[in-house]
């Protein structure tokens, strides 16, 4: 059985209810063409030797930012570092990929990859794009969603910047986001 935080089984059951097109509280730049994806000049991406597997968008979802106690016992929010948790929606499909803390994508079929940044793309009033290497395959076989993937991009980001100013330690804010999810296998 796959576990999905609170806020997100709430937007999967209004999706599935309402049969809503996927779309993030701010709108991203136009991506889709018919439900399919088309990757953005300027992408960071694996290069050659890759193709995309499949594209998905953010159907809700939120960076969750902490706040910290410095090393000389002033307090701050954990910018840029934040912990994801979102639910994304394959471009011409329903199939749902859940994006958590790890950063980990666990697919319905319980394959989950774990990834870490490589590269960062800075964007102007958004988090930035992202390029993912996956150190680790979770729950995996041959035939699975997940299985073959070894690179994830992180493109046409809205929203998700961290709070600023003052906080008290052990506070979290979550801030919404909107994205896609390109992810990676060999060509």
């Amino acid at each position: 059985m796959i576990r999905i935080g609170g806020a997100v089984a709430a937007a999967l059951l209004a999706m599935t209810a309402a049969a809503v097109q996927a779309v993030p509280a701010q709108a991203a730049p136009a991506t889709s063409s018919g439900g399919r994806f088309t990757l953005p000049e300027g992408a960071p991406n694996p290069g050659a030797g890759f193709r995309i597997k499949a594209a998905y968008k953010v159907v809700y979802g939120v960076q969750i930012y902490s706040c910290v106690t410095n090393a000389d016992g002033t307090s701050t929010w954990s910018t840029p570092t934040s912990v994801p948790e979102a639910l994304l929606r394959a471009y011409g499909s329903w199939r749902l990929i859940y994006h958590f803390e790890g950063p980990r994508w666990r697919a319905l079929d319980g394959s989950t990859v774990v990834g870490a940044v490589r590269e960062r793309v800075a964007k102007d009033g958004t988090i930035p794009w992202l390029l993912l290497g996956v150190t680790a395959h979770e729950n995996s076989k041959p035939g699975l969603e997940l299985d073959d993937v070894t690179h994830i991009s992180r493109v046409n980001t809205t929203g998700g910047v961290g709070p600023t100013g003052a906080c008290t330690p052990g506070d979290s804010r979550r801030v919404r986001y909107g994205a896609d999810y390109v992810f990676w296998a060999p060509a």
